[in-house]
């Protein structure tokens, strides 16, 4: 059994081209490259490439032999080559290594490989016919270490570091980019909230200290119920947000178990999984409890909101109010100045009657003499009285009719009749009576 230095690169599938240089220089370089994973591959002892996928992750998987346990030669060589080929930081989001040894004793080979990866850490992993290490929790600065000390080659552990430990690590490798991602979204949400937050208590305060005009202060508080609104509005997207959040990261975590579960060439203790799942957990409980505090800024606002409006619905209630005593007043005004013109009316019509009773009697007794002369004194007081009621009443419909109301045309009609007659009356007996007597 020989030494191996194994080497998984990750890229996005769109990058898959820029490594097409860096596969030929390990063909040059006698490391066979194949385009599908095989476990018969696995079985040879030589320098051999492969592809493998998750989602839209490439892993390009690299074996290379070691010769006299020199990986600081090996990591090298290898950089040497991601060098010669234009393959930068920029074109690999991680790396891992993993250092395999078959002749030196664990705990020398354990203590070597933390050195050459200067890295402290060792969390242990049970291994068919063999012990593994990983050197780290995390991803620093991009790259992961493995220690692998194997007694001999077995179908399950040479399964575990060519599949298995790569798409593990690929799933690792999503759990901390989407972590990542959700912890600034998770910042960038509380700072929003917590900026909406001192807007409100502004707000607030100045409804505590505001002294002004009930219509100034009620176009003022609704300018307030609007930007309340808004904040609202945006307040309930930013808990949706990290709902959403909670809940992809909950189901990478669920994935992530399942995959353990899984893993047949392996065995990881509780302790292994909850160091590397521990953190991720947290990440977890922080966005809910930026829900929570989302959810107290949100009711805050609802809250605001409401007693903005309420206190717009006291003041509209309260210029009703005030608008009808207004119209109330007015009305009283308005029966009082009816009352007055009534009175005025009656005065004016008593006038225009006793005015034109004078006037008509007068000129009764000066046009038909004779005629007057021979009437009787209560005749021509009931005549002139007949004619004079009728005449103004005739002329008061007559104004109405003419300003449009047409609806006191038959009584217009029925009261120019007994007008007319009397005038006939009045006309004929003058003509009569004063014609002379015959002899």
């Amino acid at each position: 059994m020989a030494d191996e230095l194994w080497r998984y690169y990750y890229f996005l599938e769109d990058d898959v081209l820029s490594f097409n240089p860096f596969v030929e220089i390990l063909q040059k370089n006698k490391v066979n490259y194949y385009p599908n994973y095989s476990l018969k591959l696995l079985e040879e002892e030589k320098s051999f490439s492969y592809q493998l996928k998750q989602d839209n992750l490439s892993i390009l998987v690299l074996c290379c032999l070691v010769e006299k346990g020199n990986w600081a030669d090996g990591l090298a060589s290898l950089e040497a080559w991601e060098e010669e080929a234009g393959i930068n930081d920029v074109d690999i989001v991680a790396e891992t290594s993993v250092f395999l040894s078959t002749k030196m004793a664990w705990e020398d080979f354990l203590l070597s490989s933390q050195r050459l990866s200067r890295q402290k850490e060792a969390l242990n992993i049970g291994i068919e016919e063999g012990q593994m290490a990983r050197l780290c929790r995390l991803w620093p600065q991009g790259k992961a270490f493995y220690a692998c000390h194997l007694d001999k080659y077995t179908r399950q552990n040479r399964n575990f570091l060519g599949s298995e430990l790569p798409l593990l690590e690929a799933s690792l490798l999503r759990l901390r980019m989407i972590s990542s991602f959700l912890r600034e979204q998770k910042n960038t949400v509380l700072r929003e909230r917590e900026q909406l937050d001192q807007e409100l208590s502004a707000i607030l305060h100045t409804q505590l200290v505001m002294e002004k005009g009930s219509m100034e202060e009620a176009m003022e508080l609704e300018e307030q119920v609007e930007g309340l609104s808004r904040a609202y509005g945006k307040i309930a997207g930013d808990y949706n947000t990290l709902l959403s959040a909670a809940n992809r990261l909950s189901s990478l975590l669920q994935s992530f178990r399942q995959q353990l579960s899984s893993l047949r060439g392996a065995d990881l203790s509780e302790g292994f999984i909850s160091d590397m799942i521990n953190p991720y957990l947290i990440r977890l409980r922080e966005i809910e409890e930026a829900q929570n505090s989302v959810i107290v800024s949100r009711e805050n606002h609802r809250a605001a909101i409401e007693v903005a409006r309420s206190k717009i619905d006291i003041m509209n209630a309260r210029s009703n109010i005030a608008t009808q005593k207004e119209i109330r007043n007015l009305m009283q005004l308005n029966v009082t100045i009816q009352k007055q013109s009534l009175v005025f009316q009656y005065a004016a019509g008593l006038i225009e009657f006793i005015v034109l009773a004078y006037y008509s009697h007068s000129l009764w007794s000066h046009l038909a003499h004779g005629a007057y002369a021979v009437i009787p004194g209560w005749i021509q007081f009931l005549v002139v009285i007949a004619f004079s009621g009728n005449t103004v009443y005739c002329t008061h419909l007559m104004a109405e009719y003419m300003q449009g109301d047409h609806h006191v045309k038959n009584k217009l009609i029925a009261a120019a009749i007994p007008l007319f007659l009397i005038l006939l009356i009045v006309i004929a007996a003058s003509s009569l009576l004063s014609s002379p007597l015959p002899h």
